[in-house]
């Protein structure tokens, strides 16, 4: 008896039959004792010359009371009652342990139809739930897991398909210059070297991004913090971007209060967090757009606010803009965007401060992504 199906009606059947038979046993036994205690108290209360069904049995000691037609007839229907109903009883029983057994191990059927899906590779079929009991729960956490790895398994397609492409554009002009230089179709001059030294800097800045984003998301990523002045980080900051913004056409705007208090933070990754979101603000604003950097400190928190008067970001996308290598514009277009890793290390980086990050954005109007990072870490506590 493998089935838990069979297990259950079995163990329900089985308590059903035994509670009626031990129940029907016992109220034989009562009605019995009873009718016969009856029975002698009747026959003790008879006159002498009563009737002879009814007089004492002679002799000092009676054994057993005499029982008359009618009397053998009413203990005879009380027995086939008593029992008639424990045989009523006992199929009703075994009809409500069939129903209970399979209402209670459709949904594992159920789960274990989804899981076998999963298992295989494929999308699990939603789980039916009824009820609010711990197998309906158990039903709902499983649609929730179900939801989750599929957006997951989504989500490491998406990162793949991106590896690839972001590794093989810079290894095929360096794949290809090479060539070009062996079959002295073309010279290598310090122009071309310095082509194929900016594609090995792509490639060393893409795979240090993705070994900080493994390690941050993993919870390994080491943090060294200290008090840090992060007003002087974001000055410092939009100082090393201040070329780039001009020959781009693009103002910049640093809007920051003085006397903000210092935080225990990791100031690498602080500047990290703060060049990311500059460097995508600046390249999703157009020439004669404006960038403004606020920085703020209350209620025990550092308070930074990038916005730009960009295109925007639809709200089709907003939900995944933090999401490994996911860009709005699908062509994937190096001028259109960088590697798509800038966010999400952001939102990593922000997170193992535990700090959050947020982002508006209106179509046509520009965006605006928020940082807020805690005054004190909890490590430095």
């Amino acid at each position: 008896m493998r089935s838990l199906r069979a297990k259950l009606s079995a163990a329900f059947i089985g308590i059903a039959v035994l509670t009626t038979a031990l129940s029907a046993t016992f109220a034989t036994y009562t009605a019995r004792h009873t009718f016969t205690q009856y029975v002698e108290r009747r026959e003790a209360a008879t006159p002498p010359g009563g009737p002879p069904a009814m007089r004492p049995a002679p002799g000092p000691a009676r054994m057993a009371p005499r029982f008359g037609p009618r009397e053998r007839l009413f203990a005879q229907r009380i027995r086939d009652a008593i029992w008639g109903g424990t045989a009523v009883a006992a199929g009703l029983g075994v009809l409500v342990a069939l129903w209970l057994a399979r209402r209670i191990v459709r949904p594992v059927t159920f789960l274990t139809r989804a899981a076998r899906a999963i298992a295989a590779g494929r999308p699990a079929p939603p789980v039916l739930v009824e009820g609010r009991d711990e197998i309906a729960e158990l039903g709902r956490a499983f649609n929730r897991m179900a939801t989750q790895l599929a957006l997951d398994e989504a989500q490491r397609r998406r990162l793949f398909a991106g590896i690839t492409h972001e590794l093989r554009t810079p290894l095929a002009v360096i794949q290809g210059t090479l060539e070009a230089m062996l079959d002295h179709v073309v010279e290598p001059t310090p122009d071309q070297i310095t082509g194929l030294h900016s594609q090995t800097l792509l490639l060393r800045r893409l795979i240090t991004d993705l070994r900080d984003l493994s390690l941050a998301q993993a919870g390994q990523l080491q943090l060294h913090p200290e008090t840090t002045d992060v007003a002087a980080i974001v000055s410092d900051a939009v100082e090393a971007f201040a070329p780039s913004f001009h020959d781009r056409g693009v103002a910049v705007e640093v809007d920051a209060l003085q006397g903000l208090p210092s935080a225990e933070v990791d100031p690498d990754r602080v500047r990290q967090i703060v060049q990311n979101l500059l460097d995508n603000a600046l390249r999703y604003t157009p020439p004669g757009g404006t960038v403004r950097v606020h920085l703020r400190g209350q209620d025990g928190e550092i308070r930074l606010a990038v916005a730009d008067t960009g295109r925007g970001i639809g709200p089709e996308d907003l939900p995944h803009i933090f999401e490994h290598f996911y860009r709005a514009d699908r062509s994937r277009a190096r001028s259109s965007g960088g590697t798509g890793l800038g966010l999400a290390i952001v939102k990593s980086l922000v997170e193992a401060h535990r700090g959050r990050v947020i982002v508006e954005s209106t179509p046509g109007a520009g965006s605006t992504f928020t940082v807020t990072l805690p005054v004190r870490s909890e490590e430095a506590a």
